[in-house]
């Protein structure tokens, strides 16, 4: 399966594990990597944003959503990267692709994954009721993420309108732009399983938060979030979370279920590397 990175500025150490958990967990993977920011791992195409821009990537970045006002500058590059993942798949003819956040450690290759995904939607996983995330992603044709992309550029350009319909009057972020567009057209999306339902749960970014901690508190294991869907259920005490054998666990109902992927906010993905990994990059 092909794996879409994008990095706004220079590229941190952590970036390199999440990659490796990749190379790892998916053998046969091919990853492109776009970034200003020229790497140079082993097994990794480096994909200049600027030889692939598209005309609608180019017609986000004139609409300059972010320009004023004192938000996060994160917000803008998290926004940007929905479009030049595309312009690399386009660019590279790739008609079906994942991508999460640089900070993921992969436990599962697509193969074991393919039974939770539906060909014909974007599959995406949801982080509270009303935001949606790059914990995980599978865009399995390019028609129908143009066809997400489309509604998101329709957004920003009456930012105004939704933002006092859906966020209260507030600067929509890319993860609350995305439930907009999941509101307007749900029929190109599905939703991936957070809570044990399968054999295999995914990470929006709780789990992470509750083994790891969160990026901008130095004590902070055990994280739980309660406006999170898995926050909730954490402290309802509905699941638990454990690792065996190095590898982050789901306990629901005296079942066990292994989790596809770990958001690791705190970034520190070191911890979180199984015994047999390998760096596949050097």
């Amino acid at each position: 399966m092909n794996y879409i990175f994008y990095y706004f500025g220079e590229i941190p150490k952590h970036v390199e594990y999440s990659i490796n958990s990749v190379l790892n967990s998916d053998p046969n993977s091919q990853i492109f990597f776009c970034s200003e920011d020229k790497i140079n791992f082993k097994n990794v195409h480096h994909v200049e944003p600027s030889k692939v821009i598209s005309d609608l990537t180019q017609s986000i970045i004139n609409l300059d959503y972010f320009k004023d006002g004192d938000q996060n500058p994160l917000w803008a590059s998290s926004m940007m990267r929905m479009f030049f993942i595309n312009d690399v798949a386009k660019s590279y003819d790739l008609n079906s692709y994942i991508h999460f956040d640089s900070d993921v450690m992969c436990y599962k290759s697509f193969d074991e994954l393919s039974s939770c995904f539906n060909e014909t939607k974007f599959n995406i996983t949801p982080l509270m009721d009303e935001f949606l995330v790059f914990g995980y992603s599978y865009i399995p044709s390019i028609l129908i993420y143009d066809e997400i992309l489309k509604t998101v550029y329709d957004i920003l350009s009456n930012s105004v309108f939704y933002e006092k319909e859906f966020y209260n009057g507030n600067r929509l972020t890319e993860m609350k732009t995305l439930f907009i567009a999941y509101a307007l057209k749900p029929d190109l999306f599905n939703l991936l399983p957070v809570l044990p339902q399968e054999k295999v749960v995914f990470d929006p970014g709780s789990y992470g938060q509750y083994l790891g901690g969160v990026h901008y508190k130095r004590f902070s294991k055990k994280y739980i979030n309660i406006e999170h869907i898995v926050g909730r259920a954490i402290k309802n005490k509905e699941i638990d979370i454990t690792k065996i054998n190095g590898y982050p666990k789901v306990k629901h109902n005296s079942n066990i279920y292994d989790l596809a992927n770990l958001h690791v906010h705190k970034k520190n993905l070191q911890k979180f590397t199984p015994g047999n990994f390998e760096w596949k990059t050097r």
